[in-house]
């Protein structure tokens, strides 16, 4: 019987926050790479709202957690070339776009820790607003709320 591999040595996992994540704009180009959705989770990270999308930038913070959802990728290079497209990054030039990818720890809503590829708002502070609940559909909800009663 063959050995369990490392999951610490897993390089296939993809936490996201935002757009991508199920019921948003995005999240098609998931479903067209057939990624399998292993649960929700939560990474350290402060989550700004930039308009049209969030970013989210990584915390020291105990108190700063930002939630969302964990895919497995099956064709990890095609894969994240794609999603590197979609959200601007160039492996070859990270300083160009508003987005960088880096592995981060995680935490799956059952307290399982994983590392999963991120795409972390690059950059200084942004001047928009802080998402203080760190869960974007939540507050896109309260949002769309909020618009509808004013």
């Amino acid at each position: 019987m063959m050995p369990k591999p490392d999951e610490a040595a897993r390089r296939d996992l993809l936490f996201v926050y935002g757009t991508l994540r199920a019921g948003f704009e995005l999240h098609h180009h998931l479903v067209r790479l057939n990624a399998k959705c292993c649960g929700k989770g939560e990474v350290a990270g402060r989550l700004f709202d930039l308009r049209r999308y969030p970013g989210a930038r990584p915390s020291r913070r105990e108190d700063e957690w930002t939630r969302g959802e964990v895919y497995q990728l099956r064709q990890l290079d095609r894969d994240l070339k794609v999603l590197d497209e979609i959200e601007g990054f160039n492996p070859r030039a990270p300083e160009r776009g508003e987005f960088v990818r880096e592995m981060a720890e995680l935490f799956l809503d059952n307290r399982e820790r994983r590392r999963a590829w991120v795409y972390w708002l690059r950059g200084g502070v942004p001047t928009t607003r802080r998402i203080a609940s760190g869960d974007y559909a939540q507050w896109r909800g309260l949002a769309r709320h909020r618009s509808a009663s004013e």
